[in-house]
């Protein structure tokens, strides 16, 4: 039996755990990574006190930390949260575990097109994460689709490994951080699309090119889809409270809708998503879940 079980190894994950072990609960965190999206971003350069970090860096010394603090890592991924007799049952592929609160923290998945093409050829060309495929695609041409910090993120990275870049934005601006647009406008070899969508992805063995609606063909090697994030709601449809876009809702203690269930980081409602907001909600959580067990030990 653990007093919490913390459902995810990211920034909000990780957190909690600090603050669950330090007020000596028995804690256990269930994953598949550690770090999540964290750890798939090479530079951070708004985490309070480190001018710039690697993610996996991050990600490394934060379960470094929690395990030194006493919190157990198991690798499994959690398919099911039942509360029975006030006591939740988190089921795994391997095991059944038991605790007396939840933590969900294992954030979003990314969001798809849903074109011809994209499922067939995904690991094929077709990615989600360029830090992970980028450097398979070096002096190559490469397709970029979103508007946000991460489709900025990823063509800047890619400037420096491509030949060629294409970013392609279906708005007529982009929706991320000034510098980094400005970034993307300055580097000689990212080629702006606006106002266009991707409609499909051509490639028999592997990705060989993109058609927009504007009835343009690009040939391309790859193809970055970062248009954002969802929450991945298997584990969670039907067992809480969720708002119009699937998101937790939480209140000001990061509880549910079910009493000692929490949840922290971006599969919140919270207004906005960042790594430190993410790690205020896990610490928040942490916390909260602390006092839920001391409330009904005095009942």
């Amino acid at each position: 039996m653990y007093d919490v079980i913390i459902i995810g190894s990211g920034i909000a994950g990780m957190t909690a755990a600090i603050y669950t072990t330090r007020r000596e609960l028995k804690t256990l965190i269930l994953t598949t990574d550690i770090g999540g999206q964290m750890s798939k971003n090479p530079e951070i350069g708004n985490w309070p006190g480190e001018e710039l970090i690697n993610g996996t860096e991050l990600s490394t010394k934060m379960k470094s930390q929690v395990e030194k603090l006493g919190a157990e890592v198991k690798y499994e991924m959690a398919s099911k949260i039942e509360k029975k007799d006030k006591i939740f049952q988190v089921t795994t592929m391997a095991s059944v575990h038991q605790a007396k609160t939840v933590i969900l923290a294992f954030g979003k998945v990314p969001r798809r097109l849903n074109i011809p093409g994209e499922q067939e050829l995904v690991g094929r060309g077709v990615s989600y994460c360029v830090t992970c495929d980028g450097p398979f695609f070096k002096g190559k041409t490469v397709i970029i689709t979103g508007g946000g910090n991460s489709a900025l993120d990823a063509a800047n990275l890619m400037s420096k490994i491509a030949s060629k870049v294409y970013l392609v934005h279906r708005g007529d601006k982009f929706r991320g951080d000034e510098y980094l647009i400005n970034k993307v406008h300055e580097d000689n070899n990212v080629e702006i699309i606006m106002n266009a969508n991707l409609v499909k992805i051509n490639g028999e063995k592997k990705v060989e090119s993109a058609e927009l609606d504007n009835g343009k063909t690009i040939s391309s090697d790859a193809v970055f889809i970062e248009i954002g994030y969802i929450v991945n709601d298997n584990l969670i449809n039907g067992l809480v409270d969720l708002d119009e876009k699937g998101q937790v809702i939480t209140n000001a203690s990061q509880m549910t809708s079910v009493p000692g269930l929490f949840a922290a980081g971006d599969l919140t409602d919270a207004l906005y998503q960042q790594l430190v907001i993410a790690a205020g909600e896990g610490a928040c959580a942490g916390l909260s879940a602390y006092h839920y067990i001391e409330s009904k030990a005095q009942d």
